[in-house]
Parts: structure tokens; sequence; C-alpha cells
């Protein structure tokens, strides 16, 4: 049996004995019970035919949906990395326990964690069936499957990309990437097709079973932007789905858990010498996108720290940037035939907030990565002790750091522009709401590489800072629509109006007279706060790299 598997055995009590276990069962108690209690009826009286329940079972589907999704991928993201970094995988695969069990242990022991995390919240799922309105069969039974699925596929994703790479930090960007990708951007072929019949249109309708949000708005009744563009699955559909990557991943994982396939020789080099007059041409051209043969001084109005970024970054040196412009330009274009037919097929008002969420979902799956390893990364290589001696100020190594992110950052929301101009081409009033969405969309990049450098200032590794950027982030951006799906009851129009202006998304949503959001007026004041939480980050910032550069 499994309880008897020495790995899931292992796992599961050290991660037991964590603190960060603790905390993380804490906040999804207090959270769901927080949730309850705001609502709960004051008098005896019992819910049975309105709907009165169901705002309170709403938001806490939502939130505990978001729980999983934050805390769940983040093991096993990094378990057989850092087994195979340690140098004890190699051990495991040599001793008489079989891949198959080494497998079975790691998954199995972050789902009983899952399972914990989800049974704290039983006691909120059952103060919203005594309320009345929801039943254990329509409502509770189906949420429960659907985070267990969830934290099922979850752990074997990030299983299946943990034993492909190389480095924690890279683990954990690619299996939030893969979560946001079926969660979030799995909706966007329905927007691209639209109300179009035929395969495409089957097809766009079949991928919205690979998102959480389509089960959710079966179980909770949402009317929420994702309903009423037509998602047609449920969240039978999304077990089977999650099934089908389970299954897929598990045995991609298996597979790779060989001893021979894990020995990966090193790069013998290359032996370059005369070439003709072919191979000479396609030299001078590799000259220009090749970092290798192009390393010219440093000008004296660059910063060298952010040129140090640029050059020793994986993804920073010029072939990569060059490729990221020209996927920057891939998106555009997609983005461009979203917009227009989504215009044409939903309207401006539909198709702008499904828009808008996926441009931001593109940020946050780029930025946290970023600002994590600025100041992380170098104090886990040891490459912070000779920023310290170098003759080079606090504030310009400060500058270089958040000037390597921002550039980058930039490039990514250059992706997201030519789609307003299409919608602005089809429907010239929209000219000053485009505006709005674009400063709205700068204030989230600055909120995104501020608060991801300022948590990466204060962590001693670089997968502590992107598990950490990512978190915050995700409460940040997701948790305070969470807040919004519970508008009316418990939480007032005010209360609402005023955590979402610590939402740049939400104004941009607002701007765009998205369903739901055409009552608030968020901007300017939302510009505001965003900027003030950057500023505030930055100060925090300035003050730690400052601490961090004095000599001990």
């Amino acid at each position: 049996m499994f309880w008897t598997n020495p790995i899931f055995r292992r796992e599961l009590l050290d991660r037991l004995r964590s603190w960060r276990t603790l905390v993380a069962v804490l906040a999804v108690a207090s959270v769901s019970s927080g949730l309850v209690l705001l609502r709960w009826p004051t008098d005896a009286a019992v819910d049975v035919v309105s709907q009165g329940s169901m705002l309170v079972f709403r938001p806490l589907a939502f939130a505990l949906t978001l729980a999983v999704t934050m805390l769940v991928p983040a093991f096993p993201a990094t378990s057989l990395v850092a087994e195979r970094r340690r140098g004890t995988l190699q051990l495991l695969l040599n001793s008489p326990i079989g891949p198959l069990q080494i497998y079975v242990g790691k998954l199995l022991s972050n789902v009983g964690l899952s399972l914990i995390l989800i049974s704290v919240s039983l006691p909120a799922l059952a103060a919203c069936f005594a309320m009345g309105g929801i039943s254990v069969r329509d409502h509770i039974g189906p949420l429960a499957l659907v985070l267990i699925a969830m934290a099922v596929q979850y752990s074997a994703i990030g299983l299946w990309i943990s034993i492909r790479s190389t480095s924690s930090d890279a683990s954990l960007r690619w299996t939030y990437a893969a979560v946001l990708a079926l969660s979030v951007l799995s909706v966007g072929p329905l927007v691209l097709v639209g109300n179009l019949s035929g395969i495409q249109a089957t097809v766009a309708h079949w991928l919205t079973a690979l998102s959480s949000m389509s089960a959710l708005q079966q179980i909770t009744g949402s009317q929420s932007a994702v309903a009423s563009l037509g998602v047609n699955t449920g969240w039978v559909e999304f077990l089977f789905a999650s099934a089908l990557i389970t299954v897929v991943a598990s045995i991609g994982a298996v597979r790779r858990l060989d001893p021979l396939l894990l020995d990966r020789a090193r790069p013998a080099g290359r032996v370059t010498g005369l070439a003709g007059e072919k191979g000479g041409l396609m030299r001078r051209l590799a000259y220009l996108v090749d970092p290798n043969r192009r390393k010219a001084g440093i000008p004296w109005f660059l910063n060298p720290v952010m040129v140090k970024e640029f050059r020793t970054r994986k993804f920073g040196r010029l072939h990569w940037l060059i490729r990221l412009v020209s996927l920057c330009a891939i998106i555009s274009l997609l983005l461009t035939v979203l917009a227009a037919t989504g215009t044409v097929n939903w309207g401006v008002e539909r198709i702008a907030g499904p828009l808008v969420l996926m441009q931001v979902a593109l940020m946050l799956l780029v930025g946290p990565s970023l600002g994590a390893n600025l100041i992380a990364s170098e104090v886990e290589s040891g490459g912070w002790q000779l920023l310290r001696v170098a003759p080079i100020s606090p504030l310009r190594i400060l500058t270089g750091k958040l000037a390597s992110g921002l550039w980058t950052m930039l490039l990514v929301l250059l992706a997201t522009l030519p789609g307003y101009a299409v919608m602005s081409y089809i429907q010239p009033a929209l000219g000053g709401q485009v505006g709005n969405v674009v400063v709205s969309l700068l204030i989230a990049v600055c909120m995104v590489v501020s608060i991801s450098a300022c948590i990466s200032a204060f962590a001693n590794r670089t997968a502590l800072a992107t598990v950490t950027s990512y978190g915050v982030l995700l409460v940040l951006f997701a948790g305070t629509l969470l807040i919004w799906l519970a508008r009316g009851k418990p939480f007032g129009p005010i209360f609402v109006e005023r955590v979402l202006m610590l939402n740049p998304a939400a104004a941009a949503l607002c701007e765009m007279q998205t369903p739901g959001f055409e009552q608030y007026s968020l901007t300017p004041a939302a510009w505001w706060v965003g900027g003030g939480i950057s500023i505030v980050c930055l100060m925090v910032l300035s003050v730690r790299v400052w601490q961090m550069t004095r000599p001990d």
C-alpha cells in the first residue's frame, strides 16, 4: 500500500514539519472561515429556496481554487530537480526502490498535503450547506472532486517538468506557466472563434474543459465573463481532461526516471578554424546576434550592472532578446486577430475583459521570474560578494537591476498594444479608454517588477523568492477579484471599489466597461494606489540593498 512507501512517508513528514505548511493551513482556514462569518445570518431562519448561501459559496469556491493553484505546484516543481542537484536521485534510482515507487511516493505525498489544505475548508463548506440553497450532490461534492483533480494534475505536471529541468527556479517558472496556460489561456481560442461553427469552434469549446474556471462556472452558477463567452463545458469534462493530462505527465515523468537518461554529458565545445566563403558569410551574419563574437566595451552612459544582467542572464543575451521581440510580434498578430474577430463576433464589451485578463496573465507569467532573480540569485550564487567589493554605488546597482527587468517587461507589454489599436479602429470612441488601459498596464508592470524585486532582496534562495513572488502577486491580482465576486453580499459596493483600487487590472477592466465593472470608478485613484505601492516597495528595496552592501 502507499503508506508503506518510504518515499511517501519521508516526503510527507518533511512537509508536515515545515513552518510554511502551518502558515498555509492557517491561511486557508482563516480565509474560508472569514468568508462564511461575513454572511452568517443573525436570525434562526434557514435559506432553503433563495440563493443567499450561493453568494458565500461562490467566492469560497474561487478562493479554494486559487489556494490550490498557488500552493500545490511549488513543491513537486522543485522535488526531483533538487534531488538531482544534491546527488540523492542517483542513489534512489540505484536502490531497491523502483522508479514507479519513487514517482508514486512523491506524487501521493503532495496530493496528501493538498488534501489536508482542502480539508480545513470543510467546516466553511458545511456552514454554507447549513445556510441552505446548496446541496452536496450539485455543489459541495463536485467542488471537492474538482479541487482533488487539480491537486493531482498540478502535482503530476510539476514532477514532469522537475525531472526535465536543470534548476529549481527554471522548474518553478515552467510549472507555473503550464498551470497558468491550463487555467486561463485555454479559454483564449474560444474568444478567437466567437460564435462561429465548424471544427475550429468544436476544438475551442473542448479546450475550455482544461480550465478549472469552466468547472467552477457550472458548480457556482457564475455569470462572469468566462460564462458569458459561451463556455458549455462543466466539471465532468474537466475531470476527464484532468485525468488525461495526469496520465500523460505521469508516463513521461516515470520514463525519465532512468539513470541512463539522467546522465548528461558535458559539451566538449566546438573547434573553429578557417572556413570557406559560404562559411565566412554565415559567421559575419552571426556576428550581429551572437554575444560570444561581439563583446565591445560598455559606454559611459550605460549602467554596467544592467549590461551585466543582460549578458549573464540566460534569456538576456542579444539573440534571446531578438527572439523575445519576435515572439512579441507573433503574439501581437494573434491578439490583433483575436481583438478583430472577437469584437465582430462578441462585441467590445465582451471581448475586452478576457483580452485584459490574458494580457495580465502574460505579465504575471514573465514578471515574477525576472524580479525574483535580481537579488536572490546573486546571493545564492555568491555573486553578491563581488558586487559589494566592486567600485559601484548601491544606487547604481539598484537602478541597473531594476532597469534590466523593466526593459524586458516593456518588450512583453508591446505585445498587448496592437489588439487595442484594432478595437479603437473598429470603434473610434474607445480612443480615450484605450489610453487609460495602457496606463493601467504600465502601472501593473511597475508593481510586478518592484514587488518581485523587493521580495528577492529578502530571500536567500531563488526558488523561495520565485514562489513567494508568484503567491503575493496572485493574491494581489486574483485575490481582489474574489472580493469582486462577492459584491453585494457580503461586501458592499464601497468596500469592493476600495479593494479593486489595489489591482491595476481591475482598473483596465473598468475602463473597458466590462460587465460587472461598469458601476465602479477606479481611475485615476487606482493609478495613485499602484504607484504608491511601487514607490514603497522601491524604498524598502533601496534600504535593503544599502544594508546588504555595507561591510560586515
